[in-house]
């Protein structure tokens, strides 16, 4: 695959992601302005940039991947092409599944690309052109781009009688005010239950509108600021008991709450292997996972602008005492990442007192409802070894009994892969005398100062009087 069509489909997902404005479909009347509006139903599917070039047709998706090359759409997107008298064009379009029975879903494009039997019934809709016969694509407004797909891939295929059912432009309307917007909102999204609108008017501006969704989810951690509160770590639970991460935010509480909220969490402060830092280097403090919040996202992502399947940290919580004298709870151990996904537009919109972070009140599917995680494809990703960046071993003996303290602290170097945290902390502590002779434990971060600090504190902690390092 040559560079420049890589290059071209990785530039054009990061383009457009920058016109974006996400707006709730509560107020869009508030938020979309303009006279020439140009509606389009949001598809739930994957985006691709298609290329016509030299009578060979072929897809790429935001991250320059080819995922599949012999598909009936594709047949159909150069049939289209040919009856057009189109000598090249690149062809932005969405990847997904037509559903008789509801909305296209996102998971279900790689479901379909797996099956023999549904691949066929994959089908593209083309919303943008960046290319067209040798020259970009620049035009005043979007209606004329509207125009134009309509002419390449409904006009032209009926005249020729080419089967076009597989390529459809998004379906689109025109408005000249937001009431029209909101009248189309209800019809689409609020009646039939599409994922959303894409509006375009005469500014660069692209207004993507959605409605909330309410989610459940359990409070594990927090940070604070003067106020109080600053971000709360939500999570959700799954049927085998997990705790899965996945949105941080604050907005909605009051200065009051913020205040209440960060008092009452401060008696519930428990250990954790998982270390997360916000803004400002400040690591969020875990807790019992006590505290339920009802909160609204405005849209839930599986997938990134680069493509990539976001992932969500995979939390286990231990309440009861670990070891002799501990006298506290075991916390938080973290048992790896998983595909997931981000929230944005978060607003945390009350406390919900009469539910229990369990898997029925804060269960997943409340996340796998509204976005379906992506199946994670197996790894052709070489792994780099880890380096160790400090070894320490102290050791302290008092009669019979001996003890000693390992602390080493290595750099993974496989950040990257989005599996792996970018620093660990490893702990052996080990008593002759004790019945359970070796303890272990771990920490983990991803920036080199935190998890600096965490090692003299983990140090400090355990190293006092009386011991001596040894090589």
């Amino acid at each position: 695959m040559e560079q420049k069509y890589i290059q071209t489909a990785i530039d054009y997902k990061k383009n457009i992601a920058g016109k974006f404005v996400l707006v709730e479909g509560a107020k869009l009347k508030q938020r979309v302005e303009g006279e020439r509006l140009c509606v389009t139903k949001k598809i739930d599917g994957h985006l691709q940039v298609v290329f016509w070039q030299d009578g060979q047709v072929f897809m790429l998706n935001a991250s320059g991947k080819q995922k599949a090359e012999k598909l009936k759409c594709l047949d159909a997107f150069a049939e289209a092409m040919k009856a057009a008298g189109v000598k090249s064009a690149t062809i932005a379009a969405e990847l997904y599944l037509p559903r008789p029975d509801g909305r296209p879903r996102c998971g279900d494009v790689a479901a379909a690309l797996a099956d023999d039997a549904k691949r066929d019934e994959l089908s593209l809709a083309p919303f943008d052109i960046i290319e067209l016969d040798g020259e970009p694509w620049k035009v005043e407004h979007y209606s004329e781009t509207y125009k134009k797909l309509e002419k390449l891939f409904i006009v032209e295929s009926l005249k020729l009688k080419v089967e076009s059912s597989l390529v459809t432009p998004v379906q689109m309307r025109n408005a000249t005010n937001h009431d029209e917007v909101q009248e189309i909102y209800d019809e689409w999204v609020v009646g039939e239950g599409a994922e959303g609108l894409v509006v375009h008017s005469e500014s660069p501006m692209v207004w993507k509108v959605k409605p909330r969704h309410t989610i459940d989810a359990a409070v594990i951690g927090y940070t604070t600021a003067d106020r109080g509160i600053r971000d709360l770590m939500f999570a959700v639970r799954r049927p085998d008991g997990l705790y899965q991460m996945f949105v941080l935010g604050s907005t909605g509480l009051t200065d009051e709450q913020r205040a209440d909220i960060a008092q009452r969490l401060s008696t519930k402060h428990v250990e954790s292997q998982y270390v997360l830092s916000d803004s400002r280097g400040i690591a969020y403090q875990m807790v019992k996972p006590e505290l339920v919040f009802e909160i609204s996202v405005l849209e839930l992502v599986a997938r990134g602008n680069d493509d990539k399947i976001k992932m969500n940290p995979l939390l286990r919580y231990l309440p009861s005492p670990v070891g002799e004298g501990s006298g506290g709870e075991a916390g938080w151990l973290m048992e790896g990442v998983t595909p997931g996904v981000v929230a944005l537009g978060i607003t945390i919109d009350q406390e919900r007192t009469d539910k229990q972070p369990n898997e029925t009140d804060v269960r997943i599917s409340q996340l796998t409802d509204i976005c379906p995680f992506e199946e994670e494809a197996p790894s052709t990703l070489h792994l780099q070894p880890s380096t160790l960046l400090e070894r320490h071993v102290y050791k302290k003996v008092s009669g019979a009994k001996v003890m000693l303290h390992k602390f080493l602290l290595w750099k993974t170097n496989k950040e990257q892969s989005g599996r792996y945290p970018a620093y660990i902390i490893y702990h052996t502590d080990f008593s002759s005398s004790r019945k359970e002779l070796i303890k272990r434990d771990m920490l983990y971060s991803n920036d080199e100062q935190q998890i600096s600090d965490l090692l003299a504190a983990e140090i400090a902690d355990n190293v006092k009087k009386g011991w001596e390092e040894v090589k």
